[in-house]
């Protein structure tokens, strides 16, 4: 009798298990889904995001660039300009000054990159994301946070809206191409018509001791 009620306990706890597994990746579809939705509908606009530089808390340089998604689903950035936060000097001294900049400008390029990789998780990503997450709701958002997701023992947190699974925000922790840690927070608006679109957000890179500051803006539909 007593192998029997233990037998039985260990059926019931692997159905729970079973059950709470097949919820997660239902769950992981469902956002997904919805991610892929909301990213075919940005697709029709073009903004422009604006990144300050702070370098031991001192601004150095602020970029803009006009931002789209392409043909592929990818994010693409045109027109970049970079505007140092003091006028560079002449000569030798300038051309130091250029090449710094140009540098650092490698390394955001970089951080950005890895940081939108969390941002666009394809649905394999997200399926295998939400299956060894920690998964909770809180009010009117779901939080769903775990770890190497796209490199080991990186971080990922992601919290969406109840219902439309609208993202609200993200926030990641991870390594940049030479192993140099980043982490970052990335906030997002719906507006009116439905559309979610990122709207400012930190990335802070401590081996630069430098922090990026982010943020989106005239979103605007493409001409036709």
């Amino acid at each position: 009798m007593k192998k029997t009620i233990i037998f039985c306990s260990f059926l019931v706890a692997l159905c729970l298990t079973v059950t709470a597994q097949s919820n997660k990746t239902t769950l992981s579809l469902q956002v997904s889904s919805a991610a892929a939705a909301n990213r075919a509908q940005l697709a029709n606009y073009v903004w422009s995001r604006t990144v300050q530089v702070f370098v031991g808390g001192e601004l150095k340089t602020t970029i803009v660039s006009s931002i789209a998604v392409g043909q592929d689903g990818k994010v693409v950035t045109t027109a970049t300009t970079s505007t140092p936060s003091s006028k560079l000097p002449g000569g030798i001294r300038g051309d130091i000054a250029r090449k710094k900049i140009a540098d650092l400008k490698t390394y955001i390029d970089d951080a950005i990159s890895v940081g939108m990789g969390y941002l666009f998780l394809n649905k394999g990503q997200m399926v295998n994301f939400f299956d060894a997450a920690g998964i909770s709701q809180s009010g009117n958002v779901i939080n769903v946070s775990g770890s190497s997701v796209l490199k080991p023992n990186d971080q990922l947190t992601l919290v969406v809206t109840k219902g439309t699974l609208a993202y609200v925000s993200q926030n990641f922790k991870s390594t940049v191409t030479n192993g140099d840690a980043i982490s970052g927070t990335i906030n997002y608006k719906t507006f009116q018509n439905g559309l979610t679109a990122i709207n400012n957000g930190e990335f802070d890179l401590p081996a630069k001791n430098m922090k990026l500051i982010i943020s989106n803006a005239n979103y605007a539909k493409k001409l036709q």
